[in-house]
């Protein structure tokens, strides 16, 4: 089997997450996923992309030559891996002129749960605190946010949607505090909140998502891929605030 058959039935995706502890690469044709795997060891993870992307390619009979599209989860998630993963994925695009497309974890949680009217994808972001977002869907099941992405405590994520009545929670953090919700939710006889099940892995829906902007148009350049962070790395934090550059200074006249 040929690459020219596999395109026939739609732009061939390669579609990389690495926002959490687990990495997951999957590679589709059109909305149809082909191969799929996942590695939850984080030790080396620049330096085992290239071969777990080679691997998983070689299964599907394809080449990196054959993608039509690149997809790479944009964040939130860990600072480190969301690098790893876009700087690979924009220097593939950018060597093979490929075009891109950026979605977030919280988009792609979301649209594992499509079938529900809102979505409140949940998203863990360590330091007992979470992601959140909610989202209702166009015709397509693309994903719509209904609101801002904000890192808070799972309490403050709940509170901004009190009094939305039918919700259907996502993402690993809505598996995590799975039991935390349904609590909340029992206090209140008018609300219908559940917690939505999935057992692909993200990089499948990134995929799935990516296709759907690809038919409309909605890529973009290697060049104009960047990260959507949420709060700023502690780094970033301490030079906004002043604080590393004070410290420079003060080492410097030591």
């Amino acid at each position: 089997m040929t690459s020219e058959v596999f395109k026939q039935g739609g732009p061939i995706i390669l579609a990389l997450d690495t926002s959490s502890k687990v990495t997951s690469i999957a590679v589709a044709n059109g909305d149809h996923a082909l191969q799929s795997i996942k590695e939850t060891s984080l030790e080396k993870r620049s330096e085992k992309l290239w071969t777990e992307v080679q691997s998983l390619l070689a299964r599907a009979t394809l080449t990196i030559h054959d993608i039509d599209l690149f997809a790479v989860c944009v964040g939130p998630g860990g600072f480190t891996g969301l690098r790893v993963g876009i700087a690979a994925v924009k220097g593939w695009a950018s060597a093979l002129g490929v075009r891109v497309a950026g979605v977030t974890s919280l988009e792609a949680a979301a649209f594992g749960a499509v079938s529900a009217p809102l979505v409140c994808a949940l998203v863990n972001a360590n330091r007992n605190e979470v992601y959140s977002q909610l989202f209702s869907f166009d015709l397509d099941g693309v994903p719509i946010p209904n609101n801002d992405a904000m890192v808070t405590t799972l309490n403050m994520a709940l509170e901004r949607i009190d009094r939305e009545h039918n919700i259907v929670f996502a993402g690993d953090a809505a598996s995590s505090y799975a039991e935390s919700i349904m609590s909340i939710n029992a206090a209140r006889e008018t609300r219908e909140w559940s917690i939505a099940k999935t057992e692909r892995w993200i990089a499948e829906d990134i995929a799935r998502i990516a296709f759907l902007k690809y038919a409309r148009g909605q890529v973009s350049t290697a060049s104009d891929l960047k990260a959507c962070y949420v709060r700023l790395a502690e780094a970033e934090l301490k030079l906004s605030l002043g604080l590393l550059g004070s410290k420079i200074k003060r080492t410097r006249k030591g």
